[in-house]
């Protein structure tokens, strides 16, 4: 079976799993799909709204999954279009989940289980979200730092750079490096403003940098997803 077949039927069917999976807590209102510890110290009348727009978010996530595989039968564009989607349905889900849970990971105390109460929020304090931050973060600094220095993209799956003409690709590793430098960069900042945001209220700072780290993620991981089929024609 030819390679961009598979990558397609592949996607399509990732795209479906997700979208039929947010299509049904759209529906019932049922939050259990999600991990317990993303709606654990969610009061129970929010929970059902919790579901909806989290399951609205992996409803966008599965668009975006089916777009970005069959960019080898649209072209560029639905890639860029799946891409867009999936950085949307994402960020709608944690947004979601960090507005009705308080924060992204929290487990309530035996009392507050039996009342759907708020309980224990596990955070960071600001130091500890920007080591944090600082040491995941390095992880696509480092590679991206080497590609632009060396001009060698083999950190990447050969199949995403296998067909880019031999000139394009010093322009293609400094795309790929940059984009993996803004990947790090926004996951630290992410992590630094992470460290309050299970402060009541959330400080307005902590709200701009969360704000803007995923705003720079999301951007870095369009740049980096959009240049392999600009440079090499699809993403496969």
């Amino acid at each position: 079976m030819d390679e961009s077949l598979i990558g397609i039927i592949v996607a399509a069917g990732c795209g479906l799993l997700c979208a039929g999976l947010g299509a049904y807590m759209v529906v019932t209102g049922n939050p259990s799909l999600l991990h317990s510890y993303h709606y654990a110290t969610t009061p129970l009348a929010d929970r059902p709204a919790l579901a909806r727009e989290s399951g609205a978010g992996l409803i966008v996530t599965g668009v975006g999954c089916a777009l970005m595989g069959l960019s080898d039968f649209f072209g560029v564009w639905a890639g860029v279009a799946g891409i867009v989607l999936l950085v949307a349905g994402i960020a709608i889900n944690l947004i979601s989940i960090i507005r009705h849970n308080g924060s992204l990971f929290s487990f309530p105390s035996s009392e507050e289980k039996a009342h759907g109460g708020r309980g224990l929020h596990i955070g960071l304090n600001t130091g500890g979200g920007v080591v944090l931050g600082a040491i995941i973060g390095l992880v696509c600094i480092v590679p991206g730092v080497y590609m632009i220095a060396t001009g060698d993209v083999s950190l990447l799956h050969s199949y995403h750079y296998e067909h880019i003409a031999a000139a394009d690709l010093p322009a293609f590793s400094l795309i790929e490096g940059l984009s993996m430098i803004g990947l790090g960069i926004g996951l630290a900042i992410c992590f630094a403003a992470g460290g309050r945001m299970t402060m009541r209220p959330i400080p307005l700072w902590a709200k701009v940098l969360m704000a803007a780290g995923g705003i720079i993620w999301g951007a870095s991981l369009i740049a980096l997803i959009v240049a392999i089929p600009t440079f090499g024609g699809s993403l496969s």
